[in-house]
Parts: structure tokens; C-alpha cells; sequence
């Protein structure tokens, strides 16, 4: 807050101590003045000092040794595993593509269980993330039904 509004709500906090001290407790003036001082000071310090406490939003950077940086090769590394294990890759492989498959449908307002959803992702990548018995593809045909999804 700007110095000049803190005196300001100051100056009021303290008159109205002052009027209320008067007042209710019957004091003199001038003993009512001397206890709004203190009450006036805390109000001017604590109304200058409001902004620099606020917190920040701000996400915090990613450190560079985050997992971020490695998420590449934990994914070739999962989808290497689920190549082997077909259980695998229905419970650990399968929703994720199906959640991001849905997340990018959602952005052009079409749900998973829309008919239109197998002929927007195209009848592979669909039958890849919705069927219980798909068979993960080759790395290759993967990145190429991943790249369309990104393209979407």
C-alpha cells in the first residue's frame, strides 16, 4: 500500500480509538490521544507492510535433475515392459493413453464414448486405447499414432 494511505487509515484508526476510548471508558483527552498513538502506529506499519507478505502463485521452476527430464526414458521403459506383459500394459499403459486421448478430445467438446471419437482418433489408436485384448504396436506404428494424437 502506498505510505500516504497508510497515514490515512492511520490518522482514522486513531481518531476513532481515540473517540472510542473517550467514549466508552470516560477517559480525558489527552490520555485517550496518548493510547490511540500506539493503535494508529501498528495500523500505519501493518497497512505499508500488507503487500510484502502476500504469497506468490507462482509455480517454482523444475530443478534440471527433476523427473521431468527423465519421464523420456521411464516411458520407453514402460511401454518396453508392456510389450512383454500384456496385463501390463492394460492396467498401467492403456488408461493413460485412453486419459490422454480423452483430454484431447475434450479440447474439440467430444466425449471418449462418442461415435465420433473412433473416426476423429482414427480406428487403430481407438481400438488401441478403448479394447481390453489390444496388442501394444511396434515403437514405430506407436510414435506415429502418438504423433497423430499430438496433432489433434
Amino acid at each position: 500500500m502506498k505510505p500516504l494511505n497508510a497515514v490515512l487509515a492511520a490518522v482514522a484508526i486513531g481518531g476513532i480509538a481515540t473517540v472510542l476510548t473517550t467514549w466508552l471508558m470516560k477517559m480525558p483527552l489527552m490520555w485517550a490521544i496518548l493510547v490511540a498513538i500506539p493503535v494508529a502506529a501498528v495500523t500505519a506499519l501493518a497497512t505499508m507492510v500488507v503487500g510484502a507478505a502476500a504469497p506468490s502463485w507462482q509455480a517454482l521452476p523444475a530443478p534440471d535433475e527433476s523427473l521431468t527430464a527423465h519421464q523420456a526414458s521411464t516411458l520407453s521403459t514402460r511401454f518396453a515392459e508392456a510389450a512383454k506383459d500384456p496385463g501390463r500394459f492394460r492396467s498401467r499403459v492403456q488408461p493413460r493413453l485412453r486419459k490422454l486421448a480423452a483430454d484431447t478430445l475434450r479440447h474439440k467438446g467430444i466425449s471418449l464414448d462418442d461415435p465420433r471419437a473412433r473416426q476423429e482418433l482414427g480406428d487403430e489408436l481407438y481400438t488401441l486405447i478403448t479394447t481390453r485384448d489390444a496388442e501394444l504396436p511396434s515403437p514405430h506404428r506407436l510414435t506415429e499414432l502418438l504423433g497423430r494424437l499430438e496433432e489433434k
